[in-house]
């Protein structure tokens, strides 16, 4: 995990400074890279659990996808999702309301909290390509 040793309110608010000036394409490069490790970890998380529907081909876990990375007013953001639908005999399903129920569970079925565990167990995995991403670009800046 990235430590950062500050000495002094001159250094601090230079860092707060440093942080705003970081350009977008590497907020969204950063966010990417992060955003890819952690569908890998859901995945993963969801694997271990046992996530699968032994009734159909198309698994939840097959569905989980990012979206591209967004600029918002306080920096951006890039979300992993599940897309898609399925049929059931009449009824049409949405893979994102299969993996709430598989999250949380539901009368009959446990919960299975796959999401949760791949955030808290790969924070540090998910966290670091962003910052190596900007952790980089800090150093380019610092010595041009």
């Amino acid at each position: 995990m990235a430590q950062v040793i500050l000495d002094g309110v001159n250094a601090i608010d230079q860092m707060f400074h440093d942080l705003g000036e970081i350009p977008w394409d590497v907020t969204s490069d950063a966010l990417e890279a992060m955003t890819a490790v952690a569908q890998q970890k859901v995945r993963a998380s969801g694997e271990s659990m046992g996530v699968r529907d032994p009734e159909s081909q198309v698994h939840v876990l097959d569905k989980i996808t990012r979206t591209k990375p967004k600029q918002t007013e306080n920096g951006g953001r890039c979300d992993v999702t599940f897309r898609g639908t399925r049929t059931r005999g009449r009824t049409r399903t949405r893979e994102a309301e299969i993996a709430f129920i598989n999250e949380y569970g539901k009368r009959g079925q446990p919960a299975r909290p796959f999401i949760r565990q791949a955030a808290e167990q790969g924070a540090d995995e998910i966290a670091a390509p962003g910052e190596k991403i900007i952790g980089d670009w800090f150093e380019k800046t610092a010595e041009g």
